[in-house]
């Protein structure tokens, strides 16, 4: 039968954003306890946001709320570096 050759398969999209969420979410958690253990690092631990900020349509019968905001900074971003790297290691 043919081979593939070096061909890998890698687990779909699905995990890929779940193992990038959680490492966003572990890199802040890092970052916050850094920061909190040597303040002179504040700087690392700066936060920026960007996004929609939260809005709410009345519609009198129906109400809507919309909105979606991005904390994201360095420490978030290392994280998400490096749970892309397990992904690739999956």
């Amino acid at each position: 039968m043919g081979s593939r050759g070096n061909y890998r398969s890698y687990p779909g999209w699905p995990i890929l954003l779940l193992v990038l969420i959680i490492g966003a979410l572990i890199g802040g958690w890092l970052g916050e306890a850094l920061v909190k253990l040597i303040p002179s690092l504040a700087q690392v631990g700066q936060v920026y946001t960007v996004g929609i900020p939260h809005f709410t349509l009345d519609l009198q019968v129906l109400s809507l709320s919309f909105g979606l905001t991005l904390r994201i900074g360095l420490c978030s971003l290392l994280g998400i570096i490096g749970s892309y790297l397990i992904y690739r290691k999956m």
